[in-house]
């Protein structure tokens, strides 16, 4: 079953996914030329050109499919899975063993921009934290460097979508469904997430689902089954609950060529996530930890509802740390960010000690402190990261 680190509420865990959706389209919407809020209908259409752009998906046509077996299994990918909130990350870091491809999930999450950065946004009385990126474009942008085709595809059409299923397990290709685990779980809240399908058998489905109590790695293992009216429902809320102009999604990937090892140029792209900026409402990377910082200050936001995002900064920070230190060993600048990362994550440590048993006035000035100087952290890990990329 799957397994949530912190008990998250619906109004919470609901705020994230509208958040994540309505930053994306912000952050597409400031970079065009000469935008300002009375020249654009800055919360429609720049989300929708901001899904075609950075999500680049095909519609599932029914000549696209071929005949496919009563039953069948992909081949030669693991079932991995670990007791953090990678699910995105582990799914493609399954994927690419199976394209001979072996490393840590935390390169993945380096690849895909998945734990770099943050986001901040606040409505009325509603705020959200979430440390880390929009992963369906992360999917895109890592496929580029795996050497791999990136395949995003959609449907208003269930059949289309349970056949295109079908046909693509059946040319022994694995399939990253992104679903609403709340719907898939039976649980109290919405949660969004990602599995691997690979495998059916008549109307049963079979998926390797990546965030477990125990950390898992296995070959040929069937995965965990269920109905195809359970997959079709979790897939459905998924997109429904984004507003996306379709009801059905999946991705899967092809071999293009061989993986890309000058990382470089995400160096930036993580560093400037890091730095981030304020637009509005929306804050990101280390503006967006400044504003949770002053709200928490100001008594505007409940900062036991923001648990859940603060506990996995700190776990991601301790990752990315590890990654960075042991991948740019030679790079004086990037060890530098890992210590920046690892003294962030520390210090999320201790207000979510501070927070373990209710906190007292005195316990939320510590931690209104404490990130503020977390966010220092941050941008400085940022600007380093910036600085890494422009040297050879």
């Amino acid at each position: 079953m799957v397994y949530l680190m912190v008990h998250v509420s619906n109004r919470v865990m609901l705020g994230i996914l509208i958040a994540l959706a309505v930053l994306g389209a912000i952050v597409y919407a400031i970079s065009l030329p000469e935008v300002t809020v009375e020249k654009t209908g800055l919360w429609l259409k720049p989300f929708l050109d901001y899904i075609e752009k950075e999500y680049d998906p095909k519609w599932i046509s029914e000549t696209n499919i071929g005949q496919y077996p009563s039953e069948a299994h992909v081949s030669n990918a693991p079932w991995i899975s670990y007791n953090k909130s990678y699910c995105a990350s582990t799914c493609l870091q399954m994927v690419a063993y199976k394209y001979d491809i072996r490393e840590p999930v935390e390169y993945f999450n380096f690849l895909m921009s998945f734990t770099y950065g943050a986001s901040m946004e606040v409505f009325n009385s509603f705020a959200f934290f979430i440390p880390g990126s929009d992963p369906l474009p992360g999917f895109k942008q890592a496929s580029k460097y795996l050497g791999l085709h990136y395949h995003f595809l959609v449907t208003g059409d269930k059949k289309l979508f349970l056949d295109m299923c079908k046909y693509l397990v059946s040319q022994d290709k694995p399939v990253i469904l992104p679903v609403d685990a709340g719907k898939l779980y039976n649980l109290t809240y919405p949660a969004p997430h990602f599995v691997l399908l690979v495998g059916y058998r008549g109307e049963k489905f079979y998926i390797y689902e990546p965030v477990l109590r125990e950390e898992k790695f296995s070959l040929d293992e069937e995965g965990v089954e269920f109905s195809k009216e359970a997959i079709v429902e979790a897939a459905r809320v998924f997109n429904e609950v984004f507003h996306l102009p379709w009801k059905y999604s999946l991705i899967y990937f092809t071999k293009a060529g061989r993986p890309v090892k000058d990382l470089k140029p995400l160096l930036r792209k993580n560093g400037e996530l890091q730095v981030g900026f304020k637009y509005f409402i929306i804050c990101t990377g280390a503006k967006a930890i400044e504003t949770l910082a002053n709200y928490t200050a100001q008594g505007k936001i409940n900062l036991e509802e923001q648990m859940f995002g603060i506990h996995l900064a700190m776990v991601s920070r301790f990752d990315n740390a590890k990654f960075l230190k042991t991948r740019f060993s030679d790079n004086k600048l990037v060890v530098e960010v890992a210590s920046k990362l690892e003294e962030a994550a520390k210090i999320y440590e201790q207000i979510l000690e501070l927070m373990r048993n209710g906190i007292t006035p005195h316990e939320r000035e510590q931690i209104v402190n404490l990130l503020f100087q977390a966010a220092k952290c941050e941008e400085d890990a940022g600007k380093l990261l910036i600085k890494a990329s422009l040297h050879e």
